[in-house]
């Protein structure tokens, strides 16, 4: 019974974790309850968002109040860099976008930034779009319990 209510297995179906995490990786996830409702950033949680029917798995960049943007090839969260995209950026072409993350809300990317459909894409996420919480990979076992 525990298992059921707290614990739970994930299978990643896409590409939009890739290198960390890649297509055929299972993970053990906490499960979301309101005991442990408290994400941060770093966390890779398991979504459901308007744009698919299909459960996904996403880090967690930005947390409530934080301010994300994304200018060019950079991501900074309240003024921080956290992550640079790769592509072919011109110095020209340094397009700026900016969120607000509200209350009861997470701003979620895919680590392969060129190919995940993410908050870039659909703005922060309202937390009860949450499954749960990835934390200890269990297959494929050359990998088993590696950090992602």
């Amino acid at each position: 019974m525990f298992s059921k209510l707290f614990i739970g297995i994930i299978r990643i179906n896409n590409f939009s974790m890739t290198p960390n995490l890649s297509p055929g990786e299972y993970f053990l996830c906490e499960k979301k309850s309101v005991f442990l409702s408290n994400y941060l950033a770093g966390d890779v949680v398991i979504i459901k968002t308007s744009h698919s029917d299909k459960w996904t798995i996403k880090r967690v960049i930005g947390i409530e109040h934080d301010l994300v943007q994304v200018i060019g090839a950079s991501i900074l969260v309240n003024g921080h860099s956290v992550a640079e995209q790769e592509g072919n950026f011109e110095p020209g072409n340094q397009k700026t976008q900016e969120w607000k993350v509200g209350v009861g809300e997470l701003f979620v990317l895919g680590d392969n930034f060129q190919f995940s459909v993410d908050s870039r894409i659909y703005g922060p996420i309202n937390i009860n779009l949450i499954k749960g919480r990835a934390w200890f990979r269990v297959w494929p076992l050359n990998r088993i319990g590696k950090r992602f």
